[in-house]
This record gives C-alpha cells, sequence and structure tokens, in this order.
C-alpha cells in the first residue's frame, strides 16, 4: 500500500522544499501539497486517507488552532505534525492540547525535520528535546526491544486510563468523548485525575511521563515536541 502525505504551507519555497526532499529521500510514495485552509478543505472532502498532514499554524485564512480542530473533529483518525517558525514552548503545548501527533520548527536541520516525520508517520508522537527539557523531561532512547514497565503503582481507574489511551492516540477532548461515549466536561475531570496522578500539568507532559514510565509503546527515537510563546490564533 502506497504512502500519502499532504503539506499545507502557504509559502510555495517552503512547501515545494520540503516535498522536494521527502520525495527524494523516499519517506512517501505520494506527496501533495495545499497551500490555504480552505484547499486543505477540499483536498480532505475528496480523498482523506493520508498517512501524514505536515500544517503549517500561519495559513493566510485561518488561525493555527480553527485548521487543527477541523481536522480532529473531522478526520480524527489522521495524523498531524505541526511544521511552524513559531516554536515556543507554550505554542507546542497548545498544539498538543488540541490532539497533534508532533511538533518541528522549520528553523531546525533538515534530517531533524524529516527524522521528526518519519517518527510521526510510522504511529509515533515528535516533541523536540529542547521542548522536553524546558518542561523537565530529559529525552529517552527506548529500543525496540525493551519492554514497557506498564502502569504499575499509577493507579488508574478503568475511564482513566480509557481516556489516557485515547489522549496518547492524539485526539482532542470532544473527539475523545464521542469515542467514549461520554460528556466532554467528564473527560476533561478524568485528563485532571490523569494530571495528578502522572504530576504533570499538560498533554505534551503526559507524553513524555508516558514515555519516561514506558507506558505504552510509540516510537523508539527520543526527540519529542517543542512549544513557542507566541499565539496560536
Amino acid at each position: 500500500m502506497s504512502s500519502r502525505a499532504l503539506i499545507i504551507d502557504d509559502h510555495p519555497i517552503v512547501r515545494d522544499a520540503l516535498r522536494t526532499s521527502l520525495m527524494t529521500l523516499g519517506v512517501f510514495d505520494e506527496m501533495e501539497t495545499a497551500s490555504s485552509f480552505s484547499t486543505l478543505v477540499e483536498k480532505l472532502a475528496l480523498d482523506a486517507h493520508f498517512q501524514l498532514l505536515i500544517l503549517d499554524l500561519s495559513l493566510t485564512d485561518t488561525s493555527g488552532s480553527r485548521s487543527i480542530e477541523f481536522i480532529r473533529e473531522q478526520y480524527p483518525e489522521v495524523p498531524i505534525l505541526i511544521f511552524s517558525a513559531f516554536d515556543s514552548v507554550d505554542i507546542i503545548t497548545q498544539c498538543f492540547e488540541y490532539g497533534v501527533h508532533g511538533f518541528v520548527s522549520k528553523n531546525a536541520p533538515m534530517q531533524t525535520i524529516v527524522n521528526a516525520i518519519r517518527v510521526v508517520a510510522a504511529g509515533g508522537m515528535y516533541i523536540p528535546p529542547s521542548a522536553a527539557r524546558s518542561m523537565g523531561f530529559e529525552p529517552t532512547d527506548v529500543s525496540d526491544t525493551e519492554a514497557p514497565s506498564g502502569d504499575a503503582g499509577l493507579h488508574f481507574t478503568p475511564k482513566q486510563r480509557e481516556v489516557f489511551e485515547q489522549l496518547l492516540l492524539g485526539l482532542p477532548n470532544k473527539v475523545i468523548a464521542s469515542r467514549l461515549k461520554m460528556a466532554e466536561g467528564t473527560v476533561k475531570t478524568h485528563l485532571h485525575g490523569i494530571y495528578q496522578i502522572l504530576r504533570v500539568n499538560s498533554r505534551a507532559q503526559a507524553i513524555l511521563k508516558s514515555r519516561q514510565l514506558q507506558i505504552v509503546g510509540g516510537d523508539p527515537h527520543h526527540d519529542l515536541p517543542a512549544i513557542d510563546s507566541q499565539k496560536l490564533n
């Protein structure tokens, strides 16, 4: 089965350079591009079978939060990697609250960008090491042969476990509520309890904590997303 990705960026040079690099390296069999949110909506309506969406936050016809929310609500199965020049810890943290699977800065070396794309396309979560450190976590490198230690001692309730598993799939609260047939407020209550148990304050930190404790599988790479102080909207 061929792999397909869609780059959404309104800067033609950046968009085309990334597409050329990924195609040359054979990361995907097919790559499409979109220069606006409206074009993205049209493309997904026609065919949403993409292995990855590589999304810029600064599209001219929408806010960053609106574009993420639209994709997560309408196409929850499609992974999103944010590719942005605004890369503060605050921005990255906000993006993960909306349900993205990774974040990589446009200012990063191409090798780092390609690594981030490979990780998310393979089903992992990517948080840049610098962002992980800013949140108090040292990036780890978990090998494929290393057995997860599980969540022994964390004492999640069955419902908290269900919500946590959905969070680690990169799903926003509204989609989690729909999948688990519970009110969105109930999801938030469970998340609050999960954060207390893990001793974290955000989804990004919860992802990092799960990596640290090896609660879940995921990619064996050590890199995870970063955050910026700029606003998404």
